[in-house]
């Protein structure tokens, strides 16, 4: 294992509010998977299927301060124990830089691979809630 934690960072061509919206109640439009209200204490699911099985993760919320941090402890079955997420987000002008912090790999008792897979399945989130906070941007301008 590489260690017990990794950190994904994009760069996104909105406002904080717009990027703090397409992650919470927005997130349908990139990850629609995934359900949680950002609420401390809220449950949250997310869902998938792979190879004809239905996957499921859960867990809760475990930190919000709107619109800059957003965290939770979610875990698989089959886990030894949770993983944590922090999603920080910070404005610079017109544009959002997005952090994404998971830890407690060393805990899970999983292979390897999962740090490798999460960090894939990150940034390829982070891609869509690009993609959805950039056109949000894009149609608040020319509303």
């Amino acid at each position: 294992m590489v260690g017990d934690s990794l950190t994904v960072v994009t760069e996104i061509r909105a406002s904080v509010e717009d990027v703090w919206r397409c992650l919470t109640v927005g997130r349908s439009a990139w990850w629609p998977e995934m359900r949680f209200e950002a609420v401390v204490g809220s449950p949250l699911v997310e869902t998938w299927v792979e190879d004809g099985r239905q996957g499921v993760a859960s867990g809760s919320v475990t930190h919000c301060v709107e619109p800059h941090v957003l965290g939770f402890r979610w875990s698989e079955d089959g886990w030894d124990g949770p993983l944590d997420v922090e999603i920080e987000l910070v404005g610079h002008g017109d544009s959002t830089s997005v952090r994404l912090t998971e830890s407690g790999f060393s805990g899970v008792g999983t292979p390897d691979s999962l740090q490798s897979e999460h960090e894939a399945g990150w940034r390829y989130h982070l891609a869509r809630l690009k993609s959805a906070s950039e056109a949000r941007a894009v149609d608040a301008d020319v509303s």
